[in-house]
């Protein structure tokens, strides 16, 4: 796992870093702008023109080292100041520095190769306006390669917010820790390509309360995934309950049937109706499957069924129906097992909210943003707004776990909050959901917590979205394209150190030479 920080937090490190163990600021500030120069270094040309644009802030000074280092190498380098008054202390000390060694200061903006953004770094907070907006908008015109120091000027750190005009980078460097708002839209289509540098900021850096958000990468697939033993059976994996479908509606049942499965769980049961008992033995044969009459619901069975399971998921493709209002409401009252609560579920419950206060079981919700607003009575766009705090304080008030889907999935805990990175806009499509909640669910039955599944079932599946994306395009890709994928994802991270031949075996015990 990895932390991502807002703009109060990097501050609050830097303040460590120099308070308490003693690392002067001019320091940081020769290492970040180190950390950018090797990068221009690998990608630029010594005859292309190159321009730093320079704010009165420490992000200046950044950009003041940073054009000495690529003069001192030989690159053709202008600066370009918009103010000069109002230096802080280090960028000043910088802006001397470079007169001295008698690079070029332009007043008129031409044609260059490449425009490095060192106006504002992490620290702007209103829109851009005036003579910033302007030069900010120039910039995007120009046929040039465009890089970012710390942060593209004009995109909140914190929300990935876009404040008024933003300075549109091809490559982002920055320091320490990446930020929240490089990884949530729009502000990670601002920032191209994010890279970033150490300049001696890391986690001994957090003195106090620790960075809120935190991150999966793929190094955390492997020691996360549930491991198979070689003395098992179907028993010792889990068992998941996925009362999913209506009336010849079965494709969200088989979806989340099937990646219950591929997430290793040993036996699936669909709680489906009549209707769909023939297509989804014949789509999964894999699977259990109990039918029951949705004009007489006999609660017995489903509470046989739900005894049987180690996880239940409710709520995919099931209506909104009488008849599922009281399938949802007896899913409630269990206290014993985890529920996964997806869908229609969720739909259900947005007029019963009192609910989820009633249940005691450990619940996973996994709203995408319209049923997140019929649970809220929220705007869509307010949600996206304030997505993080939205995730985090449903799952406060509720005592839930929140899975708040959306191009960055934001996953709220009674702990902390989780950004998943991973997945692709082709996974917008229909079914995409079902196969998360199905997926989910299969991690929980193997002994997981609901934390633990709910963080890697979302990266999970959204690297297999990006697999498929890369076989079929964005455009045409499908929830069953993420199904096929979602094997290759974790054979790829986790599963070779758990597969081994008798043949293996007996060369290591040095029976066969």
């Amino acid at each position: 796992m990895r932390y991502l920080l807002n703009s109060g937090e990097m501050k609050q490190m830097d303040k460590n870093t120099m308070e308490y163990f003693g690392i002067p600021s001019p320091v940081l500030m020769e290492r970040a702008a180190l950390c950018v120069f090797y990068q221009m270094q690998r990608l630029c040309d010594k005859k292309g023109r190159i321009l730093v644009i320079c704010g009165a802030g420490n992000n200046g000074g950044d950009g003041l080292a940073l054009a000495r280092l690529l003069f001192l190498d030989g690159y053709p380098v202008s600066i370009y100041l918009p103010v000069r008054d109002k230096m802080t202390k280090e960028t000043k000390a910088q802006y001397e520095t470079v007169k001295k060694y008698g690079i070029s200061f332009t007043e008129n903006l031409g044609e260059y190769d490449v425009i490095v953004d060192a106006l504002f770094g992490i620290g702007l907070s209103r829109p851009l306006e005036g003579i910033f907006k302007e030069l900010i908008m120039w910039c995007n015109r120009q046929d040039a390669l465009r890089i970012a120091v710390d942060m593209p000027s004009g995109i909140s750190a914190d929300t990935g917010a876009l404040l008024g005009e933003a300075f549109q980078a091809d490559l982002t460097v920055t320091f320490g820790f990446a930020k929240v708002g490089q990884m949530l839209y729009p502000g990670a289509e601002y920032c191209g390509k994010v890279i970033t540098g150490d300049i001696g900021i890391d986690e001994k850096s957090i003195l106090g309360e620790k960075p809120k958000v935190l991150s999966m990468e793929d190094k955390d697939i492997k020691p996360m995934f549930p491991a198979r033993k070689k003395d098992s059976n179907k028993g010792s994996y889990g068992k998941v309950l996925v009362i999913a479908g209506s009336d010849k509606m079965a494709g969200a049942a088989y979806f989340s049937a099937k990646a219950a499965y591929l997430s290793g769980c040993g036996l699936v049961q669909a709680f489906t109706p009549k209707a769909n008992r023939d297509i989804l033995l014949t789509m999964l044969p894999e699977a259990l499957v109990t039918d029951y009459d949705s004009d007489h619901l006999d609660i017995s069975l489903l509470r046989e069924k739900m005894e049987w399971a180690d996880v239940i998921l409710i709520g995919p493709g099931l209506g909104t129906g009488e008849g599922a209002k009281v399938l949802v409401e007896e899913v409630l009252k269990r206290e014993d097992k985890p529920l996964v609560m997806d869908a229609d579920a969720l739909n259900i419950l947005s007029f019963e909210m009192e609910l989820f206060r009633q249940s005691k079981a450990p619940i996973i919700v996994t709203p995408h943003l319209g049923e997140m607003s019929r649970l809220t009575g929220a705007k869509i766009p307010e949600i996206k707004e304030r997505i993080l705090h939205v995730a985090g304080e449903f799952a406060e008030k509720y005592g839930v776990l929140c899975v708040l889907k959306d191009s960055r999935t934001v996953i709220g805990t009674k702990k902390g909050l989780y950004l998943n990175i991973s997945g692709c806009s082709g996974m917008a499509s229909g079914g995409s959901g079902d196969v998360l909640a199905g997926f989910i669910a299969g991690l929980l039955a193997q002994n997981m917590s609901i934390e633990d599944g709910a963080v890697l079932g979302t990266f999970i599946h959204g690297r297999a979205g990006e697999k498929a994306a890369l076989k079929k395009g964005e455009a045409s890709m499908t929830a069953r394209d993420i199904l096929e994928e979602i094997g290759n994802v974790i054979k790829e991270n986790c599963m070779v150190k758990n597969v081994q031949t008798h043949n293996d075996r007996s060369e290591e015990n040095g029976r066969i030479r």
